[in-house]
C-alpha cells in the first residue's frame, strides 16, 4: 500500500515558528494561518454529525506559499457522541482540562487547543516550556498536566501580543468548556481583527 499526501512547501507551523522570530513572521500572516485552521474547525463542528478533531496542535497545521494553511491529521477525529467522547486522545500540552481528566468533552476541547496555538504564535515556543518551579527548574510534564486539569496554569503570552487576539485567546482557554466561544464565533472574531488591522494606518493589530 502507498500513501500519497499533498506536498506543503513550508512544512508545519511548529517548524515555522522555530525558524522565525515574531519580527519575521508577521501578525497578518499569522492571522491568515489561524483563520484557515478555524475555518476547518467550523466545517467539522457544524456538520450534521459534528466531528471533534481531538488533536489540534502546531505540528498538525501545514503551510504552503501558494495553497495557504491546512489542518491535518484526522486519525483520531471522531463524531461527537456521548458514547465516544470520554477517551483522552491528543498531545497533552495542547489538550483541554476535561480531556486530561478523562471527563466527557465536546467541540469546546478543540477550541481550548486552538487557544494554546495562539500562545505559540505569540511566543514562538513550545507551550509551557518557559515556565519554571519556585527553584527555577522547568516544570515537568506530570506537573503541567496536573495544573492544567486544576485550571492553575495557562500558556504564556507576551506584552506585545495584540490585545484583541489576547482577549480571544483567553476566552478560548477558559477552564469551563461552556465559557469558550464556538468555532464559528472565533472565526468571525479573527476575521474582524484582520479587517481592522488591514484598515489601520499603522502595521499593528488591535
Amino acid at each position: 500500500m502507498m500513501l500519497v499526501v499533498e506536498f506543503m512547501d513550508q512544512g508545519d507551523l511548529r517548524s515555522k515558528l522555530e525558524s522565525t522570530t515574531p519580527d519575521t513572521f508577521s501578525v497578518e500572516d499569522k492571522l491568515n494561518c489561524v483563520l484557515s485552521v478555524m475555518e476547518g474547525l467550523v466545517y467539522l463542528h457544524t456538520l450534521d454529525k459534528s466531528i471533534i478533531h481531538r488533536d489540534i496542535k502546531s505540528r498538525n497545521v501545514l503551510l504552503d506559499s501558494q495553497k495557504g494553511t491546512k489542518l491535518t491529521d484526522f486519525g483520531v477525529s471522531r463524531e461527537s457522541t456521548s458514547e465516544t467522547m470520554t477517551i483522552g486522545i491528543g498531545t497533552y500540552r495542547w489538550m483541554a482540562p476535561e480531556i486530561l481528566s478523562d471527563s466527557h468533552y465536546t467541540q469546546a476541547a478543540d477550541i481550548y487547543s486552538f487557544g494554546v496555538i495562539l500562545s505559540e504564535l505569540d511566543m514562538h515556543i513550545v507551550p509551557y516550556s518557559d515556565q519554571v518551579t519556585t527553584k527555577g527548574n522547568p516544570i515537568n510534564d506530570t506537573s503541567i498536566m496536573g495544573r492544567v486539569m486544576q485550571g492553575t496554569i495557562q500558556p504564556t503570552f507576551s506584552a506585545l501580543f495584540p490585545p484583541a487576539l489576547l482577549e480571544l485567546a483567553k476566552e478560548c482557554l477558559a477552564f469551563d468548556p461552556e465559557d469558550r466561544p464556538t468555532a464559528l464565533a472565533v472565526a468571525y472574531r479573527l476575521g474582524q481583527i484582520r479587517k481592522v488591522g488591514r484598515q489601520s494606518t499603522t502595521s499593528g493589530f488591535v
